[in-house]
């Protein structure tokens, strides 16, 4: 038998492919998906969220940094930079105090950049 994860310091969330998660989440920490969310996602704090070359999320995000590797499609409320990388696919409508979108993604998107005290909270 192995011994328990100490959760008292975990900072971090990885969702595994293949995994599939349905709601309203909310996530502490760096956080990664390697596999499909839909729903409301809200990560809390000034920590990167990640969405890995086999991750999905359909639904509402709201978060700080945002790195797109792999497909989001729904509205995005980042209080940071969004970034979108070769791999990425984007569909809908992005808030951000930054928009980075590399050669090579593929985006069907409304934008706009503001301020991030113009920013609806996490």
């Amino acid at each position: 038998m192995s011994d328990p994860i100490d959760t008292t310091v975990q900072d971090f969330t990885y969702i595994g492919e293949g995994t599939s998660i349905q709601g309203s989440l909310t996530f502490k920490g760096d956080t990664k998906v390697a596999g499909k969310l839909m729903g409301e996602v809200r990560v809390q704090g000034d920590v990167p969220f990640s969405v890995e070359p086999t991750g999905k999320v359909e639904g509402t995000i709201y978060c700080h940094n945002l790195f797109i590797y792999g497909e989001v499609i729904g509205d995005i409320h980042s209080q940071g930079t969004v970034t979108l990388f070769p791999s990425s696919k984007l569909k809908g409508q992005v808030e951000a105090a930054n928009l980075v979108i590399h050669p090579g993604s593929i985006v069907n998107m409304d934008g706009k950049t503001e301020s991030p005290s113009d920013q609806v909270p996490l």
